[in-house]
């Protein structure tokens, strides 16, 4: 018989349990500037990111040089200067993004003391200014590195919101600058290109971001933040199964706790009965914040998760609300081991590194003394505090280690954020940050795929699960495709692993597909009916989610069609999966034969994706320069787009 723990509901309520604090003991480094009175936090990937603003700022003042014989000499040295900083910037070094910057300012004097620019030196006055606030911007954004999250524990969240007051009105100026020096040159016959026709909307969007972010810091409340660990070793649609959370309290800037539980806690003393998607509904009776990371697209599942933890008593008995969800997977966490150093837990008799973190955790959590002991993510809840207390601690070459890492974390979907303010939100999603659908613009031409995969009572397998994806599409003249989907899943489980892991593999597939792809054939498949715990219909007790009802409803969900199969695979076999499918209407030949490839990863699942593009008959890939067009990855980015283009073979 099957075990199944972590989604089966709670057997009984808990309350109180321990609240878990991180120490506020951190190193904090003078700035040497006076602190102000207001008591209003900053979060380091939102500042960072401001670096793709100076990067067009970059573009703009080298194009803007080129009026005279000695401006287009120096005009590549500003540029490369302008680039470098930016590159720098985009790389967290911000020591070197002020330095190149300067040298560009220097350049740019260096002209404006030129005779032969007596003609124009309006302009290049404001080039200059727009390097120095560049100057300025980075060394802001490098105290803000240094000092950010030990202002933040230590309580002097005035300061810190008062750097990010500056920063902002940086972006104010260099706006202005901007559009001063567009016309400038436009009075000498000069036209922007097209690299810059979208400043404006960008530098307003920054600080439309920083105003509505700097207001959500300085509110008279406190803010809560969830933290979701999210386990891919057990997979769901939107990441990891959600054992346990974090929850970060903030008030004005400053934080104030960090309090790790067990999800358990507040599914346990949620009243609210609600019929579980269909496909869990042979494992659990009712829907928790545990399972609500249902939907593939994370907004959405951030919303019922904390939809569903407010309406527990835990927090609805003293009206707590939360402002926002990072969803953190197991790879986040091994690489802030491997930054921090190992973890010595002596009631336990182990160290963790960044190499042993998942196997210990998961040995503690499944058959340690805690769980006999009914409490079997204290383990997660020892750790937590002490990994969020030495992140506060890390030295200066540990930042700039933690922040590329968080980066890279960010671009493979790892990391995921939801904030409730749309602004916010909005800016976050204009990161590549918020993990939601690839939305298909109006006549979109070409073809979208995302393979998500969920397991459903296969205990923590999909950790020895190593998945290949092949797409091949082969177009029509017609404009019509025929396609074909093969998964392929190894189970490497062996014989010595824990039960958790050479469980067999069920694996709810969903397809997700451009609209108006039909099903031809399936292969492979594994034939599974889900026979409810529950009779629903006779039981008046239980809910419809409204928004579980419409996704499962839906001919379209998040505006894609969509193919769902189950697939089970043993420990030490293989297991294989095919779709084949057509659509009309994939490209218009007659209108220059452009054509998109977009494949959506999930979060928490790694494998390959080879991707085969078979033009049509007469025809070729400009890209390529033959028939056929090949993509192949190991390591997939959170979103790959192939944009392409067909053309007629000489006859």
């Amino acid at each position: 018989m099957d075990k199944h723990f972590d989604i089966q509901p709670p057997s009984r309520r808990r309350r109180g349990p321990k609240i878990y604090r991180v120490p506020i003991d951190v190193p904090y480094i003078p700035i040497g500037e006076v602190e102000p009175v207001r008591r209003p936090s900053f979060k380091i990937p939102f500042a960072a990111s401001l670096a793709v603003f100076l990067l067009v700022i970059g573009f703009f003042g080298f194009n803007l040089a080129r009026f005279k014989e000695k401006a287009e000499q120096t005009g590549p040295v500003v540029y490369n200067n302008f680039k470098a900083g930016a590159a720098a910037l985009f790389n967290f070094d911000l020591p070197g993004a002020k330095n190149s910057f300067q040298k560009a300012s220097d350049d740019i004097a260096a002209l404006n003391s030129q005779t032969p620019l007596k003609t124009v030196p309006a302009i290049l006055d404001n080039l200059f200014k727009l390097s120095q606030n560049a100057v300025s911007l980075s060394a802001d954004l490098d105290d803000l590195k240094k000092n950010g999250l030990a202002l933040m524990i230590n309580k002097k969240g005035a300061f810190l919101i008062q750097k990010f007051q500056k920063i902002k009105d940086s972006i104010s100026v260099i706006d202005q600058l901007a559009g001063k020096l567009r016309g400038q040159a436009a009075r000498f016959g000069y036209q922007a290109d097209e690299e810059f026709s979208g400043l404006d909307g960008k530098l307003g969007g920054a600080k439309e971001f920083l105003g509505s972010f700097i207001g959500w810091l300085e509110a008279p409340k406190k803010q809560r933040l969830l933290v979701l660990f999210q386990n891919p070793s057990e997979i769901r649609p939107a990441g990891g199964f959600i054992g346990s959370y974090a929850i970060a309290t903030l008030f004005q800037g400053n934080l104030l706790e960090i309090e790790t539980r067990d999800i358990y806690d507040p599914d346990g003393q949620l009243d609210l009965k609600l019929i579980p998607p269909q496909q869990l509904q042979s494992v659990t009776a009712k829907w928790g914040a545990r399972d609500a990371n249902w939907f593939f697209d994370f907004p959405m599942s951030a919303r019922k998760v904390i939809e569903l933890l407010e309406a527990s008593k835990i927090y609805s008995e003293r009206g707590v609300r939360f402002a926002g969800a990072l969803a953190v997977n197991v790879e986040v966490i091994r690489d802030l081991v491997e930054i921090t150093g190992p973890f010595d837990l002596p009631e336990y008799g182990l160290s963790i590194t960044g190499e042993n973190f998942l196997r210990e955790v998961q040995r503690e959590v499944e058959a340690g003394k805690d769980k006999v002991r009914g409490d079997p993510k204290k383990i997660i809840k020892t750790l937590a505090p002490m990994i969020f207390g030495k992140i506060a601690q890390l030295s200066e070459e540990q930042k700039n280690q933690l922040l590329e890492k968080m980066a890279k974390r960010f671009s493979r979907k790892d990391l995921l954020v939801y904030f409730k303010d749309p602004i916010i939100q909005k800016y976050a999603k204009e990161l590549g940050a918020i993990g939601e659908v690839y939305e298909l613009p109006k006549g979109f031409a070409g073809e979208y795929l995302a393979v998500v995969d969920t397991s459903v009572a296969g205990g923590k397998s999909d950790a020895r699960i190593d998945q290949k994806i092949s797409f091949r599409s082969v177009l029509d003249v017609d404009g019509s495709a025929s396609s074909k989907v093969i998964i392929e899943r190894a189970h490497s489980g062996a014989p010595t692993d824990e039960w958790w892991y050479r469980a067999t593999n069920r694996n709810f597939v969903q397809l997700y597909t451009t609209p108006g792809s039909i099903l031809k054939k399936v292969g492979g498949s594994t034939k599974r009916k889900v026979e409810p715990t529950v009779d629903y219909a006779k039981r008046s007790d239980y809910a419809v989610d409204r928004d579980l009802a419409l996704f499962e409803s839906s001919d379209l969900p998040f505006g894609k069609s969509l193919f769902a199969n189950w697939l089970y695979v043993k420990a030490g076999e293989k297991g294989r999966l095919t779709l084949d499918y057509t659509r009309d209407k994939v490209i218009n030949l007659n209108s220059g034969g452009a054509y998109r490839f977009v494949f959506d990863k999930q979060s928490g699942v790694g494998g390959s994706l080879e991707v085969t593009l078979v033009a049509p008959e007469g025809f070729r890939w400009k890209e390529s320069g033959a028939g056929e067009f090949s993509y192949s990855s190991q390591d997939l980015p959170s979103r790959v787009i192939l944009d392409l283009n067909l053309e007629a073979i000489p006859r």
